[in-house]
């Protein structure tokens, strides 16, 4: 077990932000059982947004792979080894103590583990680290108890080296309070109340973990019918088509798609109930404790589902998302 003296910790989880998500209660359980310790949360520019102004991470340090590829692709490579080497630099001032690979990647997340040159680096064991090679980049392996079956509890079985045994699963947002406004006015003006309406989630990252817009449409008509509650159809900006279409199919619905992820947490946590696809905002609904549909196909959703006691599944027999049914 690592010493129990006040100590900087690395937590090293880059995306997305359905994982960033499930790696909150991380810091939490690192807040409040070791308060005295100094958290350093490093993650990508997008997913930066759950964790600016946290009050469970101390500082935060972005790593913005995504946008090195994109400048490494258009011949901007000499910019990028500038702003690696201030990512070091970085890096390097808070003198990490102990660094936790949440994610295990070997090409992403092992290099800055590496470059922590924290004296404690810990990870998972090969059986459930990402890939063979993040386990060669860390001092310390975890194997998550059997009991461990959601991603949430597996990532907080990486805290028993440092002397958090079996901490329960706190998900602590920033305070949000432009957003706050923001979402209230925009409810105001659609005569929504909060807890009386249905959020539906209909967009998500990757094809084979799309439920058909169509689905939606038809499950907007039967929940507006059934519960004579107004429908949100909501998502990101980039989702526009999909929730337009969904909207389109039910009359009345709404689409709700603001730029900053802030606004569309807030507007779930005000929800009845949420219904999506396996994506990072049906996990901030779970986080918020609002009850939570997630629909499943490639993905287990035992594993990466809705977490709590308010989150339900329903997994495809075939892991084919058209396989589920309407009904």
């Amino acid at each position: 077990m690592i010493r129990t003296s006040s100590m900087t910790v690395a937590v090293v989880r880059l995306t997305s932000l359905g994982d960033v998500v499930h790696t909150l209660p991380v810091a939490a359980a690192l807040r409040r059982y070791r308060p005295d310790d100094q958290v350093v949360w490093i993650v990508e520019e997008h997913e930066q947004q759950l964790l600016l102004g946290n009050p469970c991470v101390d500082h935060v340090l972005v790593a913005p792979l995504r946008r090195w590829r994109r400048l490494c692709s258009r011949g901007r490579i000499r910019r990028v080894l500038a702003e690696i080497r201030a990512f070091h630099t970085a890096l390097r001032s808070f003198r990490i103590d102990a660094a936790l690979d949440v994610q295990g990647w070997g090409h992403k997340t092992s290099p800055i583990v590496a470059l922590t040159r924290a004296p404690t680096r810990i990870g998972f064991s090969r059986p459930y680290a990402r890939d063979g090679l993040s386990p060669l980049f860390t001092t310390i392996q975890v194997t998550p108890p059997p009991q461990a079956i959601h991603i949430v509890d597996q990532n907080l079985a990486l805290l028993r080296p440092l002397g958090i045994e079996s901490p329960a699963a706190e998900f602590v947002l920033p305070p949000w309070s432009d957003a706050a406004q923001r979402v209230s006015a925009w409810m105001t003006g659609h005569g929504l109340r909060p807890r009386a309406f249905v959020a539906l989630l209909p967009s998500t990252r990757g094809r084979k973990k799309l439920w058909p817009a169509s689905g939606y449409g038809e499950l907007a008509r039967a929940l507006a019918g059934a519960t004579a509650l107004p429908i949100v159809v909501a998502g990101g900006p980039v989702d526009m088509p999909i929730l337009t279409a969904v909207a389109r199919m039910a009359p009345g619905a709404l689409v709700y798609a603001p730029d900053a992820i802030s606004d569309l947490a807030v507007l779930l946590d005000r929800s009845r109930a949420v219904v999506g696809n396996d994506t990072g905002p049906l996990h901030l609904a779970a986080a918020a404790n609002v009850p939570t549909l997630g629909l499943f196909g490639p993905t287990s959703g035992a594993r990466n589902g809705p977490y709590g006691p308010t989150g339900r599944f329903i997994q495809s027999r075939t892991t084919r998302m058209t396989d589920i049914s309407q009904e």
